[in-house]
């Protein structure tokens, strides 16, 4: 349970309002952070129309599914590590990739279940939208003449910063695509740099213009840039918390609500509450996510790891999509764990993850030290978080052995500091005056009660770049201080003009005298 005030954010006052989402990212992962926040708004009355993937299995009152999983089909324990690691091999790449992932789903915007909504002239009063990499659905919220709340699933991005006047500061904030903590080398920092300008050119400069040409064909119409839309952007939640990542400025329009997607643990199965209760040793458990397949990892590896697990004592609980004919007799293999339910038992004494924020944030917040293996995008940042805390330990997937791993699993098993510092950096964590939910709940009822929040923005977010950057002023104090230095450089020429003939015709008096 979060300490602090429990109950405050439901004594506000809002009357029940029509919510549009659209959200159809196909990763479980992305789904499973903003699901909550819907759930509780439909709680309260709110009538919540809810475009994704992920219908719910049964149906909620005030809650209207709109299945899309036929034009963008959920992804699964569907992608091998290797095809990952292909596709977005470094932050470079990364920048590109989540760019065409995301837009493969703006293609519902042709589908008639979308274009009804304006087309019926049904009144809504807020359109939430994932910020991702597209910014296509945010169009939506200007047809209809709403006001925009979006959300990411992961710390802030690059490219999400300018809309709210988020500073993003490069000498001591790292940015979504790098792995290094707030304390940078100076070639960190001009890495730092280089990635954020190049994601900031190629999503505000480039991907920008697409995304108007792709929405105007779906619309049939002419519409303004994205830009001068995404000024109408009330709100950003972000899936982060400064107390797991880092203590940086966020302007009013900018909430953290980093585990937002932690419920109350269920009961396990029977014969998974056997195994964790008969584990008197311990338990180790080992996940990379609900998008990786592990079972497509290579043999070689999966054998490092067979050896490793057969020379402890500790059980090893194992999400694998296949039967693995070489595991030990102490480890467990299923098809999908409960992940969040299975840690909070006391005989859980660590995790090996991939780095993956959702499970990241459930790891701190139940307390279990882990092994950090980052396979791409912001899981080596949020790896980096953990290791920097000394509260887990990190692997590099380019660079492993049988003896790294053993000495990573003994480490964490027997090395009493790591479960320490992951406990206090869970007392940390979970010190708020409201859940994440909370939190959530009462800035989204803040913008229906005031038809959009414009005045959280600051002045930055209309402000063009070259007075933002204070360029117009350092051109100003440029020109007055080589003013300056002009006029000073001439009054000592002109000084020394003077005086230079004097002194030459005293000297021409005195040869002719002689």
């Amino acid at each position: 349970m979060y300490i602090g005030v429990i109950l405050l954010p439901f004594f506000t006052v809002c009357d029940g309002a029509r919510i549009l989402a659209l959200v159809p990212f196909p990763s479980k992962s992305h789904w499973i952070v903003i699901e909550p926040l819907f759930q509780e708004l439909a709680a309260r009355g709110h009538q919540v129309t809810v475009f994704s993937s992920f219908p719910q299995k049964k149906p909620l009152p005030n809650y209207n599914d709109v299945d899309c999983s036929a034009t963008v089909p959920p992804g699964i324990s569907a992608i091998s590590i290797d095809q990952i690691r292909q596709v977005m091999p470094t932050p470079w790449e990364t920048v590109h990739f989540m760019k065409e992932i995301h837009e493969d789903c703006c293609k519902i915007l042709g589908e008639s279940k979308v274009q009804h909504l304006w087309k019926s002239k049904e009144q809504y009063d807020l359109l939430i939208t994932e910020l991702f990499a597209s910014d296509c659905f945010t169009y939506v919220a200007h047809k209809l003449k709403i006001p925009l709340i979006s959300y990411t699933t992961s710390m802030a991005v690059p490219w999400g910063a300018e809309r709210v006047g988020l500073p993003d500061n490069p000498s001591y904030i790292p940015n979504y695509l790098v792995h290094f903590s707030p304390q940078m080398t100076l070639w960190q920092k001009v890495y730092n740099i280089a990635i954020l300008v190049y994601a900031k050119f190629w999503h505000l400069c480039v991907y920008d213009k697409h995304t108007q040409t792709l929405v105007e064909n779906f619309f049939g119409e002419t519409l303004p840039p994205l830009r001068e839309v995404l000024e109408n952007t009330s709100l950003i939640f972000v899936n982060s918390y400064h107390t797991l990542a880092q203590s940086r400025p966020f302007p009013p329009g900018v909430v953290e609500i980093g585990g937002i997607h932690i419920k109350e643990s269920k009961p396990l199965t029977k014969d998974m509450q056997q195994i964790l209760d008969n584990s008197m040793n311990g338990v180790i458990i080992m996940s990379f996510g609900s998008m990786v397949r592990m079972s497509a990892l290579p043999k070689a590896i999966t054998q490092m790891f067979m050896n490793v697990f057969s020379n402890i004592s500790e059980t090893v609980i194992l999400k694998y999509e296949e039967p693995l004919s070489e595991a030990p007799p102490n480890v467990i293999i299923r098809e999908w764990l409960p992940q969040r339910d299975m840690m909070e038992h006391k005989n859980v004494i660590a995790v090996i993850s991939h780095g993956g924020l959702g499970s990241l944030t459930e790891t701190v917040y139940v307390g279990k030290p882990m092994i950090g293996i980052p396979l791409f995008a912001d899981q080596y940042v949020n790896i980096e978080n953990i290791v920097r805390r000394g509260a887990g330990i990190q692997l590099d997937y380019d660079d492993l052995s049988e003896e790294k791993i053993r000495v990573a699993v003994n480490e964490i098993v027997h090395n009493p500091k790591y479960k320490d510092n992951m406990r206090e950096l869970s007392r940390q964590f979970r010190d708020r005056p409201m859940t994440p939910l909370q939190t959530a709940v009462y800035w989204t009822e803040y913008v229906i009660r005031h038809q959009g929040a414009p005045h959280l923005q600051p002045a930055s977010v209309s402000m063009p770049l070259y007075q933002y950057l204070l360029l117009d002023v350092i051109v100003v104090l440029a020109v007055l201080l080589a003013s300056v230095f002009l006029v000073l450089y001439w009054l000592i020429r002109f000084t020394f003009y003077i005086r230079t003939p004097i002194a030459s015709k005293k000297t021409v008096n005195v040869k002719k005298y002689n």
